[in-house]
């Protein structure tokens, strides 16, 4: 594309002809689009098309265009097949996008999301300030795909109040863990069998698990490799094991006591479990691995 536009451009210098590459993608406002909407230094101002009235976007063939610049003597060429208008409105939209940033930030804090943008294009033609803004209406399930829509309740002053449907993108990414071996059902997860990746932002079912989790927590069955884990594939790591003898603390008049007694049963830190010793059954919580406390 590069040499493209070059060729263009020497063509222009050392020829004298006008020639215009068209974009992609165009806003307009008004319904009928002339040749400097396009290209504001172009010296000949003539009528391309008129767009018909309520479109929000309206596509039209480069070829179609192409021909209208030929017809006045101007040579054109395209980006692409298709060139896409779509309806400008004046609004203060920059306040929209930090909120859904700051949505986006504490949703997926712990998995260091980086944004690197968000592109908002609004649906429904109208114009407004920031202060119009009542209610931004970004529910939780949006969080969970990278693009979508969403509306925006707004009120000049006593007027009633309007609904204004937006379409959002967000580019961004996240730090995942994902497998690099089978796991076992009930086997921990750790830097041994996981780690940490980074993927586009695009869609999440479910909640991923988080690098802080690495060595804490146990796959709920088998996982193979190359699997992005989330939280639905997880359990409790099992830190205490029927059998296993388990150190209780107690203090009594100033004194530190520690005694063992005996699991009754697996458990995960924060389960209760019935222990004993000799022929005595004690309730103990589990509060971290071979250790508990009397409840």
């Amino acid at each position: 594309m590069r040499i493209f536009i070059f060729l263009a451009l020497f063509i222009n210098y050392v020829f004298g002809l006008d020639y215009v590459v068209l974009e992609e993608e165009y806003g307009f406002r008004d319904n009928k689009v002339y040749s400097s909407h396009l290209f504001k230094d172009i010296e000949k101002d003539f009528m391309l098309f008129e767009i018909p009235k309520n479109s929000h976007i309206f596509r039209v063939k480069s070829s179609q265009l192409i021909n209208k610049f030929e017809e006045e003597g101007i040579q054109a060429g395209a980006k692409g097949p298709i060139v896409v208008f779509k309806k400008e409105s004046s609004g203060d939209i920059e306040g929209i996008k930090r909120y859904i940033a700051s949505l986006f930030l504490q949703e997926y804090r712990q998995n260091n999301i980086q944004i690197k943008e968000i592109i908002l294009e609004q649906m429904t033609p109208f114009d407004f300030e920031g202060d119009w803004i009542k209610e931004i209406d970004f529910g939780k399930r949006l969080l969970k795909r990278n693009e979508g829509t969403f509306d925006v309740l707004m009120q000049e002053g006593d007027e009633r109040r309007k609904k204004i449907f937006f379409k959002y993108y967000v580019d961004a990414t996240l730090d995942v863990v994902q497998t690099v071996s089978p796991i076992s059902g009930g086997e921990t997860i750790s830097y041994n069998n996981a780690k940490i990746v980074t993927i586009p932002f695009e869609k999440v079912s479910s909640s991923l698990m988080q690098s802080s989790q690495l060595g804490n927590i146990a796959a709920r069955s088998y996982t193979p490799s190359d699997v992005i884990v989330t939280e639905d594939r997880l359990v409790p790591k099992i830190v205490v094991r029927k059998g296993d003898k388990v150190i209780v603390a107690i203090r009594e008049n100033g004194v530190l006591l520690e005694f063992l007694l005996e699991a009754q049963k697996n458990a995960a830190i924060g389960d209760v479990i019935k222990a004993k010793i000799d022929k005595k059954t004690y309730q103990i919580r589990i509060i971290s691995e071979g250790r508990g406390e009397l409840i």
